[in-house]
């Protein structure tokens, strides 16, 4: 059963996503990216213990790492230059840059890693069934096919290994036809399963007529006041984003990474709307502990 920030209404919870991406896209600082970071892996930690977050541990270091080397060799504006690599001026506003574009990927895929755990098939598709019925549906099957397919090669390999087909070990001609018949079995696997759940679907007269939602989500009053919150929040934030806090300027002069004055404010205001799932997660669980007295 769900529970804390997983119990608000879905229009909620979708709001939440599409405003904290945002918020992570147009606050391009240091500071600002740097505690969206840690409070969307403390988010993690708290809704499985970061489960989800080690499978893509490894991927997130390598893309980080490709940003980081990347963006100074490609780019080289600047007036601080640190040294030349192959007749290139390597710049601190460079390898800043790279630090800012690190910092968002993470925080994005931070932020998306939660998405499926807290927003279902069932919530997504009430949610836009009835506006775009087929477009919610393709979208569903798309973000699920990815961790399908993952799930389902690691099945593969589990049983492979016990017949003595590894990718890991063993000549390179051999490990690649190995891989090869790992695929085989894969899109044969996927493809099978893609005409049963067709064939479900037409029986169930699935597309004829419209759509019943099979949780009827009802939007309280708590969760008005949620999206009351979140859309302050968010408007005082895209101000403060006009003003040109929370940015760090790169050129012509490289800005210092210190806050000063309002900029505090602007930060604790996006502070409270990225953690906003852990201010509900706190809630509920004093709430929880207060009733348990």
């Amino acid at each position: 059963m769900d529970n804390g920030f997983r119990s608000l209404h879905p229009f909620v919870i979708f709001l939440y996503y599409v405003l904290a991406i945002a918020m992570i896209m147009l606050y391009q600082h240091p500071f600002f990216l740097t505690f969206a970071c840690l409070l969307l892996v403390i988010f993690n930690f708290v809704l499985d213990q970061g489960k989800m977050l080690k499978r893509w541990v490894s991927m997130m270091i390598v893309l980080s790492l490709l940003f980081l080397i990347l963006t100074p060799l490609t780019n080289h504006r600047g007036s601080h230059i640190l040294f030349y690599l192959f007749n290139s001026a390597i710049t601190l506003e460079a390898l800043v840059q790279g630090l800012l574009n690190t910092l968002t990927l993470i925080a994005i895929l931070t932020l998306t890693i939660t998405f499926n755990y807290c927003m279902t098939s069932d919530k997504f598709l009430f949610l836009f069934s009835k506006w775009m019925p087929k477009w919610s549906l393709l979208a569903m099957l798309s973000v699920r096919f990815v961790p399908l397919l993952n799930r389902r090669l690691m099945e593969i390999t589990t049983v492979q290994k016990g017949k003595g087909l590894s990718v890991a070990s063993g000549p390179l001609k051999q490990r690649v036809k190995h891989g090869l018949l790992l695929v085989q079995v894969l899109l044969t696997w996927s493809l099978e399963d893609g005409i049963q759940t067709a064939d479900s679907m037409s029986a169930r007269a699935y597309g004829l007529q419209k759509r019943t939602k099979y949780t009827p989500y009802r939007l309280h009053m708590n969760d008005g006041f949620m999206i009351l919150i979140l859309a302050g929040l968010t408007g005082t934030g895209i101000f403060g984003w006009w003003l040109g806090d929370g940015v760090l300027t790169l050129t012509p002069f490289l800005e210092p990474t210190i806050l000063y004055g309002r900029e505090w404010v602007f930060f604790t205001i996006y502070v409270l709307i990225i953690g906003f799932p852990l201010i509900v997660e706190g809630k509920e669980a004093i709430q929880w502990q207060y009733w348990k007295r």
